[in-house]
């Protein structure tokens, strides 16, 4: 059994690692395309390639921010010509997304990026049994749950 000093442990553990991650995240990126992009534009760049057609309403629904945000990040995506803006000929109201071709790019570039962690994690952990996969994804279960539960209080 684990007293309070361990959870203490992971607690500084995981703030360490949400510190390197911010870091990481902090400087922009060129993903292929000769623009620097910032992790909120390369992570919705990401959300229009996995979900081409996708609305602002749907995308600000996905990513967890406000349409207003949205509409502005698809302004600044639009004039670095990585994504687009079309109607739907069914429907001319709806305004819809797509990935240009260098948007295509920059998508490309960004999961080989991930690739490249995801081949040194593997290596870094090695193989992991069932039981353990499930301990880790309860852990991060529970912070996530956590951290929408502080969320909700806070709103």
């Amino acid at each position: 059994m684990t007293d309070s000093r361990d959870f203490l442990k992971l607690s500084d553990k995981w703030i360490r690692i949400l510190n390197k991650i911010e870091e990481h995240e902090k400087s922009p990126r060129d993903f292929g395309t000769g623009d620097l992009l910032h992790c909120s534009e390369i992570h919705t760049v990401m959300a229009i390639g996995k979900n081409p057609g996708i609305n602002i309403t749907s995308l600000s629904e996905l990513l967890g921010i406000s349409k207003s945000a949205i509409s502005q990040m698809v302004n600044r995506l639009e004039k670095k010509k990585l994504a687009e803006k079309y109607q739907n000929s069914d429907n001319e109201k709806a305004v819809l997304l797509r990935l240009t071709p260098q948007g295509n790019i920059a998508h490309l570039g960004h999961e080989q990026h991930h690739a490249k962690i995801y081949a040194l994690m593997h290596r870094k952990l090695g193989e992991i049994t069932e039981q353990e996969f499930n301990l880790i994804m309860r852990f991060l279960s529970a912070i996530e749950e956590t951290f929408d539960e502080c969320s909700r209080k806070e709103d």
